[in-house]
């Protein structure tokens, strides 16, 4: 029986992996690989109306999840250290790369997949990043960004209206755990390739599936959700899915994302997260646990400038 097309690069080179019934939905779900580009995907695409108010509450695939303490406030969460690692580090970047922008001018920041908008008011508190004032825009659906935009006054596009948008309105777009979820990975990123200003920085993070950890666990690795989690990156599939839109991926290195990551996974396992939260605060578990499960091994990436 013939396996279907990749997703991203449109290979007909692809196998099947295996199968693994979801946790939530109580069905069969197939794993294909690409041999040209490494994306392990999965069959059938379940829809996104498994996003609905309870998985949002941690009630769905994922019970890991905590919208509300999010939106509540997001200093008093455990995703603190992340917002605030991936503030650090666009900063650095962009002072890197020396980012475009006249005297005055504000850093337009889209996150893309906002969520309960965390990482939207973290910057909205911070006030400026690489020494600029901050223009922000989120982009997601459903009933936490009707909130976001009617309640916090935030603003928050439609997919549509970010279509609309003229190319170069963007200095940093953030993808947050968002790409994995999408089931034809290369459109998001060609549309933010598009959005974003010369010299402008795509802030993503995923899964790394060629760590040590996913490599050992293989299928039975928790983050292949199939319900949820169906387009798969290793640290090369990624950076292909980068090229292949005329990004150059780049390379980060992740402490507070790190200390997030863990400490979410313990949510319902308060003696554990205390002992964690107290051992992460150590700069060699900290990199024991990036080895483990490759986080820094999984690039961002810049938008070229044009040849002067």
């Amino acid at each position: 029986m013939s396996t279907p097309a990749c997703r991203a690069c449109g290979s007909a080179r692809t196998r099947t992996r295996g199968e693994k019934t979801g946790a939530h939905l109580r069905r069969v779900f197939t794993f294909h690989d690409c041999a040209d580009c490494g994306l392990l995907f999965v069959e059938p695409f379940s829809g996104f109306g498994v996003y609905d108010d309870a998985y949002y509450r941690g009630e769905g695939p994922d019970p890991y999840v905590d919208y509300e303490t999010e939106y509540r406030d997001w200093r008093s969460s455990d995703r603190r250290h992340e917002l605030e690692d991936l503030v650090g580090i666009a900063a650095g970047l962009l002072r890197r790369e020396n980012a475009p922008g006249r005297a005055g001018e504000p850093l337009r920041w889209l996150d893309f997949g906002c969520g309960a908008g965390a990482l939207l008011k973290c910057l909205r508190d911070t006030g400026r990043v690489a020494g600029r004032s901050l223009e922000l825009t989120g982009h997601d659906v459903g009933s936490w960004a009707d909130r976001l935009r009617s309640e916090d006054r935030l603003k928050i596009l439609s997919l549509a209206e970010l279509a609309s948008l003229p190319g170069g309105s963007f200095d940093v777009i953030s993808m947050i755990e968002v790409i994995e979820h999408l089931p034809f990975p290369q459109e998001p990123v060609a549309l933010a390739t598009r959005l974003l200003r010369p010299g402008g920085l795509l802030l993503l993070t995923t899964g790394n599936l060629g760590s040590p950890a996913a490599r050992r666990a293989g299928l039975a690795h928790h983050y292949c959700a199939p319900e949820i989690h169906v387009s798969l990156f290793n640290p090369d599939s990624l950076s292909r899915v980068y090229t292949r839109s005329g990004l150059r991926p780049v390379k980060v290195r992740y402490r507070g994302a790190i200390r997030f990551k863990v400490l979410k996974t313990l949510r319902h396992r308060p003696l554990l997260r205390f002992v964690a939260s107290i051992a992460l605060r150590l700069p060699p578990v900290i990199a024991a646990v990036d080895l483990l499960y490759g986080v820094s091994a999984m690039p961002c990436a810049v938008k070229p400038r044009p040849p002067a």
